[in-house]
């Protein structure tokens, strides 16, 4: 019989790709996770007891008490994450990394090892160097300090793409303070259209779908996404995954399938009983994310998703949109991705939209922690998870996979509007603050999608850096304005911390760009050139259905065509 871990990967080898879908990889993922527990960690490297000695560690806060935290261990024969002690420590094999309480044991071989000891992204993490000297037992006490207090600041931080643990009340809450996430929202239902029924109630939680960790941590259940994507469609041809958060019931209908109905008609009909619901688009390059921005379901869109990993990028692809226009690239290389996610969001806006940023990692699925990529939402009054949610759907976030970055105009924040006459003075003051643990490339000022002022790299090794930068800007048509920085992740690819948008008025006239509007027209075009191909759809009464709903959509991007030329004279 073969071991679990030589079955799992001689599955992966022999399964095809098209086959290797999120479930696959959950499913994997549980399997080489129950086969760490199975073995001991002497077995699992094949060490004897006389080669071996163990490792205690305590992890405390600069202030006093145990401090929850996530960790693991470099050695010269592998990287090790699977404590002995306690039970309440959860490795999570695809990071190679576990959480804990506070306090975990763990068997490590002979000779120097070094201990990595972080709590997301306010804390500065530990890389503690231990050399042999012999000794069969190690005590090693960590401190851990904060290098910034966001909840201070009034920002609070979440993770907007959780797949793990939704069933295991401890983990959530464990995560939650462990990675530092003052909202942790698991999605209870993944639904992607090929389920017998979508549940049309919640599970009977015992004490609720909300958990209160502490005054600064809460875990809601009350979520779910909805996914149909595959990587054997066309570009354009996957419907796309939307977020849906806050939910006083699930998302269900009489009629489904992997393609119908609309992501849209779906959010529709969320938003009906649950309108303080938040709905996110994942990545918005997927097919039908055009089609919900026009109609006004989306309040966020991922800027920081889940293909930024620690070490490395995961290219775009199944059968999300484009290329579109000229100066697109293939969405699977390079920086395409990245690039893409960001100019198709700038497209909205520059279309009227008002929609802010976020971020998520999908742990469960993805190899990174929760929170790796996050979303802060300044709250107004005291924090909870519906202040939290109120913030969000004003626009008042800012989305980061590292640095910490702040913007200000006139005394506005993002999710404001500032108001302008052509009578009176129309340039503004823009206030940008970044705050950082490691170099970044470059601070940048984005006007209605173009990068109208950047600082240099800032190389100061003097970590934290604290810098502010202050820029006048004149504004000639109504538009908007967000700050981001850029870094490079290992594998030399880009990331970003970014603001959601601070939105320009001039005149009480409304944005409008043509040149958005109408690769925003090309579209919906080719998603209604998809649809109308032969067998899409079981049925003509579906594929009447969804083409009326793109038809709407249409028609909100050819208005905004229509009122860039008539209201600003574009060409």
């Amino acid at each position: 019989m073969e071991e679990p871990v030589q079955l799992i990967n001689r599955i992966r080898q022999t399964t095809p790709l098209l086959c290797r879908t999120k479930r696959i990889f959950v499913i994997l993922n549980g399997l080489l996770l129950y086969s760490f527990f199975l073995l001991s960690p002497a077995e699992t490297r094949g060490q004897t007891k006389e080669e071996s000695r163990e490792l205690i560690v305590t992890i405390t806060s600069d202030q006093g008490g145990l401090l929850p935290a996530r960790a693991w261990i470099d050695t010269d024969s592998g990287h090790l994450f699977q404590p002995t002690i306690p039970e309440s420590c959860t490795p999570y094999p695809r990071d190679r990394s576990f959480s804990c309480n506070g306090k975990f044991q763990i068997e490590v071989p002979r000779g120097s090892i070094l201990i990595h000891v972080e709590k997301g992204k306010e804390w500065m993490p530990v890389n503690l160097k231990v050399e042999d000297d012999g000794a069969a037992r190690i005590e090693k006490t960590i401190t851990l300090k904060r290098w910034i207090n966001m909840p201070a600041l009034g920002y609070y931080s979440s993770d907007l793409h959780m797949h793990f643990g939704h069933d295991r009340p401890e983990v959530l809450k464990q995560l939650s303070l462990a990675d530092d996430l003052h909202l942790l929202p698991s999605f209870t239902y993944w639904l992607r259209g090929n389920e017998p029924e979508w549940k049309s109630s919640w599970p009977q939680w015992e004490g609720g779908g909300t958990i209160h960790v502490d005054d600064q941590h809460f875990v809601t259940r009350s979520n779910l996404e909805i996914e149909r994507i595959s990587n054997r469609e066309e570009p354009g041809g996957s419907v796309g995954a939307s977020f849906l958060f806050n939910l006083k019931a699930p998302v269900s209908t009489s009629r489904y399938d992997t393609r119908f109905p609309t992501d849209t008609t779906l959010c529709l009909n969320a938003l009906k009983h649950s309108p303080e619901c938040v709905i996110d688009t994942d990545k918005p390059s997927w097919g039908e994310t055009v089609i919900g921005a026009a109609l006004g379901v989306y309040d966020v869109a991922q800027v920081c998703h889940n293909h930024y990993h620690r070490e490395r990028t995961l290219p775009g692809g199944w059968g999300m949109i484009g290329p579109l226009t000229k100066g697109e690239g293939d969405i699977s290389k390079g920086d395409e991705l990245f690039h893409r996610t960001n100019r198709q969001y700038y497209h909205w806006l520059n279309c009227g939209i008002r929609m802010g940023v976020s971020g998520g990692s999908a742990m469960g699925v993805m190899a990174v922690p929760a929170g790796y990529n996050r979303t802060y939402a300044k709250v107004e009054g005291e924090f909870g998870p519906e202040s939290f949610w109120r913030a969000v759907k004003k626009g008042r976030t800012m989305a980061t996979s590292g640095p910490m970055i702040f913007l200000e105009a006139e005394g506005e924040f993002p999710g404001d509007t500032l108001s302008l006459s052509s009578n009176s003075r129309t340039t503004i003051g823009i206030k940008v603050k970044l705050r950082s643990l490691t170099p970044v490339d470059s601070v940048q000022l984005v006007l209605n999608g173009r990068v109208v002022e950047s600082a240099p790299p800032i190389r100061n090794r003097e970590m934290p850096n604290l810098l502010e930068f202050q820029w006048n800007l004149p504004v000639k048509r109504s538009g908007w304005i967000a700050a981001r920085t850029l870094f490079k992740s290992p594998d030399g690819r880009l990331r970003q911390a970014h603001t959601s948008p601070i939105y320009l008025q001039l005149d009480e006239k409304p944005i409008a760009f043509k040149g958005s509007a109408t690769y925003m027209v090309r579209w919906v075009d080719r998603l209604i050139e998809i649809a109308e191909a032969p067998g899409r759809y079981r049925s003509q009464v579906d594929k009447k259905q969804v083409l009326a709903t793109y038809a709407k959509a249409r028609e909100f991007y050819s208005n905004a065509v229509d009122a860039s030329v008539k209201l600003w004279g574009d060409e």
